[in-house]
């Protein structure tokens, strides 16, 4: 399973670099796809930039309802959803692009994209052969996973990018511990499910795993800080609120928008939840599996495990063998516990890329000879991918003509009633990242039913916007609601 040193000589890594940017160049420019949905986080990841650029630090005009009492002065919370490291990367481009800057975002997605390919080939020449690596950068490009993340979450290909890095760093005969410390605490800083993953990857570096943790605790330390002040606790974020969601009483999203789940009410309502999360498990976790099981595609995911049977064969390869199967089960875990999201997958494509590719090698030797050519083996792998990537690349085609035509209907409502809203200084919305964007207003992140079931102002004490709890309805109140929680067209906006 050794390439010729010749071939390792090649510039692989740099070779798929170009490969895979030209290919995401031809995606963004001729297909055009890319086109951000309003309940994209990207608009987010832009107003903390703006936060940024303006001064005012890690804050957003986005309000989650649990975090209604930590607003400011100027109608913002803490950041306390998403990590920093994206706003932080998006500045420039903010302060380039202005108003059209998330417009753009793919663009940064797809730059991601290409270095996970080539971080990819990196390792995957190390573990296996030339071959090998250039089949591994192919599925993470070409994955459904892949093409959906730089369409719609430049978050995702930013962490496939740390972990493969990270793993490629701390998996040495001379191990870069330092270097594998710092991409997987600046990947806790875009995925906070890193923190869980930092362990399994430092111990590849073997005794100086310790110098790892030092430098990842540098990196995420500060963040740290900013969890406790602001929530009560280091690294707090809204996203865990899913362990108790999308289950009985507490049906789809909605435990996000709960006002009453401020973060010191979390360790009680978890606490309360607990008993009956059990039953979530069990009938969460087939799907989990599934999933787990379709990566890097539907037809190529079977053969994963079957490469990571292969790398335990070798004896240099089993500690990273190892390493990548501990790593796999942490997003069965997530997505088991909160909600069965190929977002969670993402991040790993690259192990679960060379998996698949070193189990189609190790198939096509049980093959007889003339049918273990390399071309052979590669050429049915790409029948295989383009079974998903194909509809996937038509449907990034398809979401971007749809969104392109829905923000430019949005945007032009939007500024319609742009004076009302600017008066109240709040909407009330189902798409509060968009709004918050393109209007410049805070925004509350509430559906239409939820809006509807607040209580209403009495017309004494506070103002209806400044009760600690939960605001108070009005008939003057700015809203923005849709049809199918923010994905239809228009249905109410005053």
């Amino acid at each position: 399973m050794s390439a010729p040193s010749r071939l390792r000589s090649l510039p692989i890594p740099l070779l798929v670099f170009a490969i895979a940017a030209l290919f995401w160049c031809a995606d963004l420019l001729f297909l055009r796809s890319g086109v951000p949905d309003r309940l994209d986080d990207s608009w987010e990841y832009g107003l903390v930039a703006k936060s940024l650029l303006s001064g005012a630090g890690f804050q957003t005009p986005v309000i989650h309802p649990p975090l209604w009492s930590l607003r400011d002065g100027m109608g913002t919370v803490p950041v306390l959803v998403h990590g920093p490291l994206v706003p932080l990367i998006l500045t420039p481009l903010v302060a380039g692009f202005g108003a059209a800057a998330i417009d753009q975002v793919a663009w940064v997605s797809a730059l991601f994209a290409a270095l996970a390919a080539a971080a990819t080939a990196r390792l995957a020449l190390r573990l296996s052969s030339v071959p090998v690596a250039i089949a591994a950068a192919g599925l993470v490009t070409l994955s459904p996973l892949m093409i959906r993340a730089v369409h719609h979450d430049v978050a995702l290909p930013i962490g496939a990018w740390l972990l493969i890095v990270a793993i490629d760093a701390a998996w040495r005969p001379s191990p870069r511990a330092v270097l594998a410390g710092l991409a997987m605490g600046l990947g806790a800083l875009v995925r906070p499910e890193f923190l869980l993953a930092a362990p399994l990857v430092l111990m590849l570096s073997r005794g100086h795993w310790w110098r790892g943790a030092i430098a990842l605790l540098g990196v995420v330390a500060p963040w740290g800080w900013h969890g406790l002040v602001h929530a009560g606790t280091p690294f707090f974020n809204l996203s865990s609120y899913l362990a108790i969601g999308y289950w009985r009483e507490r049906p789809g999203i909605s435990v996000m928008r709960d006002f009453a789940l401020a973060p010191s009410a979390w360790p009680a309502a978890l606490r309360e939840a607990l008993p009956s999360l059990p039953a979530k498990w069990a009938e969460f976790f087939p799907s989990s599996a599934k999933r787990v099981l379709m990566t890097p595609s539907g037809a190529t995911g079977l053969l994963v495990p079957i490469g990571l049977g292969f790398a335990f064969l070798r004896r240099e390869s089993r500690d990273v063998a190892a390493a990548a199967a501990a790593l796999a089960l942490l997003p069965l875990a997530i997505m088991t516990a909160t909600l069965y999201d190929e977002r969670y997958l993402t991040p790993l494509l690259p192990l679960f890329a060379i998996g698949a590719a070193i189990g189609a090698q190790g198939i096509s030797s049980w093959l007889p000879s003339w049918l273990r050519r390399d071309r052979l083996w590669m050429s049915a792998l790409a029948l295989l991918l383009s079974l998903s990537a194909g509809p996937a690349l038509h449907d990034g085609w398809r979401e971007g003509d749809i969104d392109r035509g829905r923000l430019a209907r949005e945007r032009e409502a939007l500024h319609v009633n742009e004076s009302h809203m600017r008066a109240q200084g709040l909407v009330f919305t189902d798409t509060p990242d968009f709004v918050a964007w393109t209007i410049a207003v805070p925004a509350v992140w509430i559906a239409a039913a939820e809006y509807a079931r607040l209580p209403q102002w009495d017309g004494h004490g506070l103002s209806p916007h400044h009760f600690p709890d939960r605001p108070r309805r009005t008939s003057a109140d700015a809203t923005w609601f849709h049809s199918a929680e923010g994905r239809g067209e228009v249905l109410t906006g005053e």
